[in-house]
């Protein structure tokens, strides 16, 4: 006990005796931030440190990531599709969702399952819409069938315009078919091809002008056969 006017100084709390007589915890300060890999590096940097550093925004690490996986992404995709085009869309896109994933990618260490689980997911997803679109384009074409067959007295101006239209690609017809013949909206097209407000815009964009160029060609070819 400190005698009165002794010059001995009480010793100070400490931070950690101050915080836990009043009942706070103390936050560790935060990290720094990473630092983009050495490009020299990256090469020979292992899964886990390159996948800390792209989920901390590294971009020549993620590259390095998918350049190291690419062959192993298609081989998934491809098994799973049984087509080279389709195999090609399914990598994008996994490459996309592991982009914007990894930063919340929980044991760095396991990158390369992450990314596989990441692959047959996707794969499935792109297989399974894929599927759907098909039924959905077969039944729709066999609805236009009917429809074309219970219009067969229709007049030879009307024929003209219906053989145009039966020339364009399938997508483009029916979403002409759906928006002008039976008044489907945008999202109601959307939803029956897979696909954006945006990207239902785009088509019907491009099949009205592929209908007028076709409409013009067989003008050209009627005036010539008149002159």
């Amino acid at each position: 006990m400190t005698s009165p006017g002794s010059d001995t100084q009480p010793t100070p709390k400490s931070t950690k005796d101050h915080v836990e007589k009043n009942g706070a915890e103390l936050e560790a300060p935060p990290l720094p931030p990473l630092e983009p890999l050495d490009e020299a590096s990256l090469t020979s940097t292992d899964d886990a440190t390159l996948a800390r550093a792209a989920g901390a925004g590294d971009r020549g690490a993620y590259r390095v990531l998918m350049e190291r996986y690419q062959r192993l992404l298609f081989k998934i995709a491809l098994r799973k599709s049984n087509n080279q085009a389709d195999a090609e869309d399914i990598v994008q896109d996994v490459c996309l969702h592991a982009w914007r994933s990894l930063p919340k990618i929980r044991d760095p260490q396991a990158f390369l399952g992450w990314l596989m689980a990441i692959a047959n997911n996707r794969a499935n997803r792109y297989c399974d819409r894929r599927r759907r679109k098909i039924v959905v384009l077969d039944e729709a074409r066999r609805t236009l069938e009917e429809r074309e067959r219970a219009r067969a007295e229709r007049s030879d101006a009307e024929e003209d315009g219906g053989e145009l239209v039966r020339r364009l690609p399938d997508e483009m017809r029916l979403a002409l078919t759906w928006k002008y013949l039976d008044g489907c909206s945008y999202d109601e097209i959307g939803e029956r091809l897979d696909m954006s407000f945006h990207q239902v815009d785009y088509l019907l964009r491009r099949a009205k002008a592929a209908l007028r160029h076709e409409v013009e060609r067989v003008d050209r070819s009627g005036e010539e056969g008149h002159a």
